[in-house]
């Protein structure tokens, strides 16, 4: 039954590796996981590294049930499922889609990371209940009255973005996407986004770092720059937008920096911080 909460939280922000350290203590240096509870259900997006501090959160309120929604099955948003508690306690429920990434699954990404040489213990240790579908890009999933719309986002071995509707309320999660490398708009992407109240972005780089006049060109990788999410965001109507997966090399002082810049341009940009709670009622 809907309960009428609709709010995500970062429990990872990072890209690429953890960075953990004095320099990135303010903004979170954990890779990707982002809890969201909208009309009386749980998802989860993605778990990398940040899936830990979540799963540490959700033993205060056993037995839990929530539905993982990955995006996409590189190492960064994966990483943390070995070390997430509750799939080793019984009565919880979890259930975990994926897209076709490559040929892969979750459930095999899974047994590999939980392998010998690599991990001293298999998924035989997860005592709770786990079921694995995939997904199709633009597929949409219902869950009481709260609709999720998926779309292909552009990424080498392709990404999946997660738009939440409830209500009149939108929030869009759009990971690890890179938008077209000269000035045009990602017109699939504005119209994924339009009109959203909250978009999560990737912004891993500046413009500089993009075109590679700060160090090598970074064309082709599958991020965007922070000035390209925010034309996107403008395009589209985004009411509020936060930039996410952050360089791993980025300080907390850097982002500071960058935030101020950008911030003269679109008042409500900020950049993602682990742990903060954004509320959409």
């Amino acid at each position: 039954m809907s309960d009428g909460r609709f709010y995500f939280r970062y429990w990872g922000v990072r890209g690429s590796i953890p960075a953990p350290g004095p320099d990135t203590s303010r903004y979170g240096g954990n890779t990707t996981c982002i809890e969201v509870d909208v009309g009386g259900h749980r998802f989860c997006i993605d778990g990398g590294t940040g899936v830990r501090l979540y799963g540490n959160n959700l033993l205060e309120e056993l037995p839990v049930q929530v539905t993982f929604l990955m995006t996409h099955l590189h190492w960064d948003h994966v990483q943390g499922f070995p070390f997430f508690t509750p799939f080793l306690v019984p009565g919880n429920e979890f259930h975990i889609y994926s897209g076709h990434h490559n040929g892969g699954n979750i459930l095999g990404v899974l047994q590999q990371l939980m392998a010998q040489p690599a991990f001293p213990i298999s998924m035989d240790a997860f005592q709770s209940e786990l079921k694995f579908d995939f997904l199709e890009p633009g597929d949409v999933l219902t869950f009481g009255d709260v609709t999720v719309r998926t779309t292909l986002l552009n990424h080498p071995g392709g990404v999946i973005g997660y738009r939440f509707e409830h209500g009149d309320k939108v929030f869009v999660h759009a990971s690890d996407w890179e938008h077209p490398s000269d000035d045009e708009l990602d017109a699939d992407f504005v119209e994924f986004i339009r009109n959203a109240d909250v978009l999560s972005v990737d912004a891993t780089y500046t413009e500089k770092e993009y075109l590679g006049a700060e160090g090598p060109a970074r064309k082709g990788w599958g991020h965007a720059t922070q000035e390209a999410a925010i034309r996107h965001a403008d395009a589209a109507g985004v009411k509020r937008t936060i930039l996410f997966h952050h360089e791993q090399a980025r300080s907390d002082d850097a982002l500071d920096e960058l935030g101020a810049a950008l911030k003269q341009r679109r008042a409500d940009v900020t950049f993602a911080v682990e742990g903060e709670r954004i509320d959409l009622r």
